[in-house]
């Protein structure tokens, strides 16, 4: 009993005498937090890089879809001109008739570059002619086919 005793108080004494962590075992824990947080930087940065650029192309898109919409809608012509000469790059939608702007789209901050011409959209809903939008950022691209059927698509990948 004697025995059992002791061995609780050492137990508990020992336990009480320990309690949190050293300076040195939280310096260490800091230092390799540290340097997994900067090994992992590149991907993050990467990630939303593409994030950024991903929103971007796909809401080019959407705003190409309903060009088309109010080309139909208008029934007339309807035109899509980027603007490249300074951050942010923007495109406005425009009715061709009255020079009406419809719609003034600024797209993100820091993009690389941004390849365009005006897209002009029928009242049909096609296309004047085959075309694409090219936004990179960094060593990101997207694409935005449209073709004179009137179709358009989204990818990485160049024709």
């Amino acid at each position: 009993m004697n025995l059992l005793y002791y061995l609780f108080i050492k137990a508990t004494s020992k336990a009480k005498q320990k309690e949190g962590f050293t300076l040195l075992e939280v310096i260490v824990t800091m230092v390799v937090m540290s340097l997994l947080a900067t090994l992992a930087m590149p991907t993050i940065q990467r990630s939303y890089n593409q994030f950024r650029l991903d929103t971007a192309i796909v809401q080019l898109h959407k705003d190409i879809r309903w060009a088309q919409k109010l080309a139909d809608r208008e029934q007339g012509q309807v035109s899509i001109t980027f603007f490249q000469d300074k951050q942010p790059y923007r495109y406005v939608i425009q009715t061709v008739s009255d020079r009406t702007r419809v719609k003034t789209v600024e797209l993100p901050n820091g993009l690389t570059a941004i390849q365009a011409t005006t897209i002009f959209i029928n009242p049909d809903k096609t296309f004047m002619r085959n075309g694409h939008v090219l936004i990179r950022k960094g060593e990101v691209r997207r694409y935005v086919y449209y073709y004179q059927t009137g179709r358009s698509r989204v990818t990485s990948i160049p024709d």
